[in-house]
């Protein structure tokens, strides 16, 4: 009897979690408060760990690595640091205007980088 419940609950809980879509699937929709940086411009500049909100567009992958991209607005690029869970499966192209959500990582003797941790396609 155990081992029918068991199987019953396993069966039911397996297709909840296959139509899991990651993070766009489903939570707040408004606006991001406390933020300090909008633009690649005062990314640059910004003080480390300052949270950024960047609307643009990823153009480019960094030579040599698997999470490092160039994003780009109309005050400039910076490189932005992606993992990939906060893809969650989903493509992005330098066609796709994308919202990133994260902070500024500012290491020794390297350039600012934004470290994000949402990603929002737009469009």
């Amino acid at each position: 009897m155990r081992i029918a419940l068991l199987l019953m609950l396993l069966l039911f809980a397996i297709p909840a979690h296959a139509a899991f879509q990651g993070p766009g699937a489903g939570g707040f929709k408004g606006p991001t408060v406390g933020v300090e940086i909008t633009s690649a411009k005062q990314a640059l500049e910004g003080h480390d760990d300052a949270p950024v909100l960047l609307t643009g567009k990823i153009v480019g992958r960094k030579a040599g690595s698997d999470d490092k991209y160039i994003f780009r607005d109309a005050t400039g690029e910076i490189i932005v640091d992606i993992d990939n869970k906060v893809f969650a499966g989903r493509t992005v192209t330098p066609e796709n205007t994308v919202k990133l959500s994260g902070k500024v990582d500012k290491d020794l003797l390297e350039p600012a980088k934004v470290d994000v941790k949402v990603l929002e396609i737009l469009n």
